[in-house]
């Protein structure tokens, strides 16, 4: 009130005053004015950069939210399908896993007891904890605790060994494609993995070389042979050709180009990768190859199994990523896609570009096809086998075959090096009861649909 009688008076001293008067209170008004309209917008900045802040903070962290719940989202499928199919002996370990995490024995897990349980690594936040409870199948009590459902796709993420990225300040969760260290498989209890794009721009360190996607090297240990090992990092992969996507087209050609950059100093694949280029080609090197031609050459490899189910335009449009025929880069990544065993659902006949469930004994039966299924298929029960066989995911199953190489497997001390020479299918009545899929796949080996020749 002081400020604006002490205006008031000025004003009328200003309209009677002499002007030496006026020109003394009209300076002083103007000091006052700005300095009042100074201390105004300063508060008016202030407030509206806090706000700013505030929601930027706010968004951060809903974005945060959002990458976990997307994770325990995409992930709970396929724990329902490995739980459901696992029969009793996998519900006993499910079972098992949740008594182990719930500390206090309440039937719910808390976020004491998730921490608890988590000792280390980047599952032991919070954030994870939140996103089970908001994405998971059960029905949490908000974020205090957890039900059995909640807890299921961690259970599975954990039995899978879906991986987190190694990379230099990355540890993001790799829901598909990864590369991992060869030597660390088959020589260590623990594995060393990167994503693609830590791949690709070289942001790791580790002492060993030779790696392979889990891709290839699940076909390496099918076929009992060595696919050629990426023998040097991507340090001079500056362009890609497909930064920023990550549409399973875009993932196919930039893995392809990893493994075609890593083998220009040896000769004997290069020559190998320019005879299969040719030989789509037409003998024709840089010759776009068109749908029509394209599946003419299918149709001559139609007896050759690597080369089985690939004479659709669908999958013409998978390798075509310019839809302007098949250039250099398409055949190559056709070549990477022989090479590397990617296989195709033996229900619906479409590529499997993620996860699938193939058949354990079909796997470890040498000179014999494996047999796949895409996640649809299995779940919709579109599909004819042995119903004597198991299934597995292929994260599972890569974890598995390497599990024989741990201290011990299902609470027993394993010779490892017997072990590590024994057939997949001999093993398998060792394992860690989750391995055993036996109860619920005989009655989805007698349901209609697409037959497994």
């Amino acid at each position: 009130m002081v400020p604006v009688k002490i205006a008031g008076a000025a004003i009328i001293s200003y309209c009677l005053g002499a002007t030496w008067v006026k020109i003394f209170l009209f300076t002083l008004m103007s000091k006052f004015l700005i300095e009042l309209m100074s201390k105004f917008l300063i508060e008016l900045m202030s407030k509206t950069l806090r706000r700013s802040w505030l929601v930027f903070q706010e968004r951060a962290s809903v974005e945060e939210r959002t990458a976990e719940r997307k994770i325990v989202e995409e992930m709970a499928p396929f724990a329902e399908m490995y739980c459901e199919l696992g029969g009793e002996d996998v519900r006993k370990s499910e079972k098992k896993f949740l008594e182990s995490v719930d500390v206090d024995g309440d039937g719910r897990v808390s976020l004491t007891d998730y921490l608890s349980y988590m000792e280390e690594g980047p599952l032991r936040h919070q954030k994870w904890f939140n996103a089970l409870a908001e994405g998971g199948a059960g029905r949490g009590r908000g974020r205090d605790s957890l039900d059995p459902l909640n807890v299921r796709p961690m259970y599975y993420i954990l039995k899978s060994g879906r991986p987190f990225c190694m990379g230099l300040g990355c540890q993001n969760f790799v829901g598909g494609v990864y590369f991992t260290c060869v030597t660390c498989f088959h020589e260590s209890s623990s594995s060393f993995s990167v994503c693609l794009q830590c791949y690709e721009s070289n942001r790791f360190s580790h002492e060993h070389t030779k790696f392979l996607d889990n891709f290839a090297l699940l076909e390496a240990k099918r076929t009992k042979s060595k696919i050629p090992a990426l023998k040097s990092t991507a340090a001079n992969l500056e362009d890609s050709g497909c930064e920023g996507a990550e549409t399973i087209k875009s993932e196919l050609h930039r893995i392809a180009m990893v493994y075609y950059r890593s083998t220009l100093d040896d000769k004997r694949v290069q020559t190998k990768i320019k005879e299969f280029v040719k030989s789509v080609t037409g003998g024709k090197y840089h010759r776009r190859v068109g749908l029509h031609d394209f599946l003419e050459f299918m149709d001559k490899k139609c007896n050759n199994e690597n080369f089985k189910y690939m004479n659709t335009p669908s999958f013409f449009k998978i390798l075509d990523k310019d839809k302007q025929g098949l250039d250099l880069v398409d055949v190559r990544t056709l070549y990477y896609i022989v090479q590397s065993g990617r296989p195709f659902c033996r229900g619906c006949r479409d590529f499997l570009a993620g996860t699938f469930f193939t058949c354990v004994t079909c796997f470890e039966k040498s000179g014999q096809s494996s047999v796949s299924l895409c996640p649809s298929c299995v779940r919709d029960k579109k599909f004819s086998h042995d119903d004597q066989h198991l299934f597995l995911d292929n994260y599972v199953m890569l974890q598995e075959i390497k599990r024989p190489k741990r201290a011990k497997t299902a609470g027993r001390q394993v010779n490892n090096q017997n072990d590590a020479n024994r057939p997949l299918g001999s093993i398998v009545d060792t394992l860690n009861p989750i391995l055993r899929i036996t109860a619920e796949i005989v009655s989805l080996s007698v349901a209609g649909g697409c037959v497994i020749m």
